[in-house]
Parts: structure tokens; sequence; C-alpha cells
């Protein structure tokens, strides 16, 4: 799974935003206080689309009822981070498919080798297009997570000092985990069993199971021997994650124990100031989170996802590419 640990900096950043951001519904705060695990999951959980909307109201029916508890709080937990989830998509699938030179959704379904991807090969470099992922994933690691000092990492990930022994025991975790998905996807058999039935069950499993197709290597050297070339080449520090852009900056100042007050956070968050993906993301998370509050209190009839502008850079090389194709 790539890009991990930028939707699980963008969600632990929205959280810190939505605990100081008097706009945000209080019970979003409270379910992924007590469940951060599930909303982390959420996180990284595909077609949010699709189950954000009836998790929230679901949540909503029955927050106030005692006995829905704990397991409303894992729904609305799980839905909240799918929402930030959806918000750094939103921002991050542009630029990497402009830094990695292939289109997203095309580089991933040639990685997963998925019939999607068949013949498509040549037109997607699979290192490069990991490297960007992993450019951007540990500067995020070394920004929000402090080199691992902040939960829930520690200072071994994506370090070296293991040495073989650690390659060994990453391969086991990674196996343990890819199990750990396709059992949270998948029942038992259907019973009673015959082939038809058992084969179709069978096809629906391999649909779920998503194949170990990085090359956790890549994170490794790009964290403890980064290139300068490819940190300019990627846009890591500008067009990825500007220290300036107001909604980092009121980021970090929360996450440093900072007083944020309220004007600040809507300040930070007006159109056409961040131009950096990690700014808009947070800034996208904040006003679909304002959205789903809206939509909690029946101020809105649906979760509305709000939509992202295009920063000058990434029109400036549009622009670029298309001047260079008329030549």
């Amino acid at each position: 799974m790539s890009d991990m640990l930028t939707h699980w900096a963008v969600f632990d950043d929205s959280l810190r935003l939505m605990q100081r951001d008097q706009r945000i519904e209080p019970a979003f705060v409270e379910a992924c206080r007590r469940q951060p695990q599930i909303a982390r999951l959420g996180a990284c959980t595909r077609a949010g689309s699709k189950w954000m909307q009836p998790l929230i109201e679901l949540a909503r029916a029955s927050w106030n009822t005692p006995e829905a508890h704990p397991v409303i709080d894992r729904r609305l937990a799980w839905a909240v981070g799918g929402i930030t989830h959806q918000a750094c998509d939103t921002v991050a699938k542009p630029l990497l498919s402009v830094h990695a030179g292939a289109e997203w959704n095309l580089a991933h379904e040639v990685l997963q080798q998925t019939p999607k991807g068949r013949g498509h090969e040549d037109e997607v470099d699979t290192r490069r297009v990991q490297q960007c992922s992993a450019y951007y994933d540990v500067h995020v690691f070394k920004k929000v997570y402090v080199n691992g000092s902040e939960e829930p990492f520690a200072r071994f990930f994506l370090s070296n000092e293991l040495g073989p022994v650690g390659k060994v025991f990453e391969e086991f975790v990674g196996t343990m985990f890819q199990r750990a998905l396709l059992s949270a996807h998948t029942f038992k058999p259907p019973q009673p069993y015959d082939d038809n039935s058992f084969l179709a069950w069978q096809d629906h499993v391999f649909d779920y199971m998503q194949p170990r197709y990085l090359d956790t290597q890549i994170w490794i050297d790009a964290f403890t021997t980064p290139d300068p070339a490819l940190i300019e080449e990627f846009g890591v520090e500008t067009n990825f994650y500007r220290d300036d852009d107001p909604m980092i900056e009121v980021a970090r100042a929360i996450h440093a124990g900072g007083s944020v007050s309220q004007s600040a956070i809507e300040a930070a968050s007006r159109d056409g100031l961040n131009q950096s993906m990690y700014g808009q993301a947070l800034e996208l998370s904040l006003r679909y989170l304002v959205n789903g509050t809206d939509f909690w209190h029946g101020r809105k009839d649906r979760l509305e996802a709000p939509l992202a502008y295009e920063p000058q850079w990434y029109r400036e090389t549009l622009h670029g590419r298309q001047q260079g194709a008329g030549k």
C-alpha cells in the first residue's frame, strides 16, 4: 500500500485541527480519540464515497444511545478516516502523476499486475513511481512523526539498524499484515458446499487480495540516504510539503503545543493560500469535515466532497507540457 504514511499523517494532522476547530462536530473528534487505529484503517481504505455517508447516518441515528457504543465509535471513526483519505487523494494523485511521469491509477494497475495494467507496462517506470511515493512518505515521517518518535511508529521504522535480520523480520511482518487484510475482507466458504459456489467465493477473495507489490527498500533508502537531486526533482519541499503553507504552519504549531485561535484556522484555509499538496490536503480535509458536520446536523442532505483547485505550479507544469507537445 503506497502513500500510507502520507495518508496517516493527513489524518493525524486533521485530528489535531479538528480538536481546535469549533466548526467540527465533537462526535467526530471523540470517535477518533476512542478508536484511533480504526480511524487509521479508514484513512487507508478505498471507495470511501460509497460508505462514508451511510456510516455517518448510522452513527448520527444512534450516537446518543449508550448501548450502541463502542461499535458506533468504530463506525464513525472509520468514516472520519475515510474523509481525510479522500481529501488527500484529491490532491495527491495529480501530484504523483506529474512527478512520477505516469497517471496514478494506471501506475498502480501495472504495479499490481492487474488485467487493466497489462499491455501498458512500457508506459510506467515502476521504480520511479515508488521512489516518488517514498520521498513524499519519508518527508512526512520526518515532519509529522519526528523520525519515528511519535505514535504509532518507533525509531526502527525505515531504519537499516537491524541489517539482514531486519529484512527477514520485515518479510514475516509483511506476510502477516497481508493475511490480516485478507481475513478482514472475507468470510468462510459458503455452506452447503458446491463447486460453483466455492469458485465464485474464491474469485471474490482474489478480488480483495491486494498483492505486496512495493519494494520497501526504496522507502528505506529514501529515508536513510536521500538523493538531493530527487528531492528537488520530485518537488518534495515545494510542491509536496511547504513549511510556509498556512495550514501546515497551524498544524505544526498545534503539534508543538502552541495556542492556535479559531480565526487563525479559518484564515489558513482560504482559497489560494496553500500551494503544496500536503497543505491543500489539510485544507480540503477540514472543509470536508465541516460539510460532514452540516450533514450530521441536517443542514445538508448529503455528504459533499469539496473541490480542489489547481495551484500555480501545477498549471505551469501542465502548460509547459502542452507547449512541449505542440512543438
